[in-house]
């Protein structure tokens, strides 16, 4: 559900509390070799959520996301919303991913990483949903998912 659907949603079962604007990013996971992984579990390591990171921009200590588990969505919903609570300014957003044991994944290239693509900047409107493009992330196929022709990790 889009964040202007959730808007709308919350208004047909009562009012919507607007304190800042709100932040929609969707994601999927691919192989390192460009297969889909349609299964977090099959990444390596596993993603069990993606949080959204969200630093003022140009200077970074405004954090809203930070400690805020309305920022976090679990990773098998491919698509997540905060509520219309972002204060309103200019943003670096980037997505991070998030092991089951609720710590951030080590992100880059090297083998046992999940690589995610650089921040976005956009600018968050009090009472507007802002739309990120999706996040590719990259990683590796679990050795468990990686079998045969059905595997979970597929071509396509």
């Amino acid at each position: 559900m889009t964040a202007t659907g959730l808007a709308m949603g919350g208004a047909s079962a009562g009012c919507v509390e607007i304190n800042g604007g709100a932040v929609e990013v969707s994601w999927a996971i691919f192989a390192r070799d460009g297969r889909a992984i349609p299964d977090c579990r099959c990444s390596d390591p596993s993603i069990a959520y993606v949080r959204l990171d969200l630093a003022s921009d140009p200077d970074s200590d405004s954090r809203p996301c930070a400690g805020n588990d309305a920022c976090r969505f679990s990773c098998t919903r491919k698509v997540g919303a905060t509520q219309f609570t972002i204060p309103p300014g200019q943003y670096l957003m980037s997505l991070i991913p998030v092991g089951a044991d609720g710590m951030d994944l080590p992100m880059g290239s090297a083998t046992g990483a999940v690589q995610s693509p650089a921040a976005q900047s956009r600018m968050v409107v009090r009472g507007q949903p802002t739309e990120l493009e999706a996040f590719e992330l990259e990683s590796s196929c679990a050795p468990s998912c990686d079998k045969g022709l059905l595997s979970p990790c597929s071509a396509g």
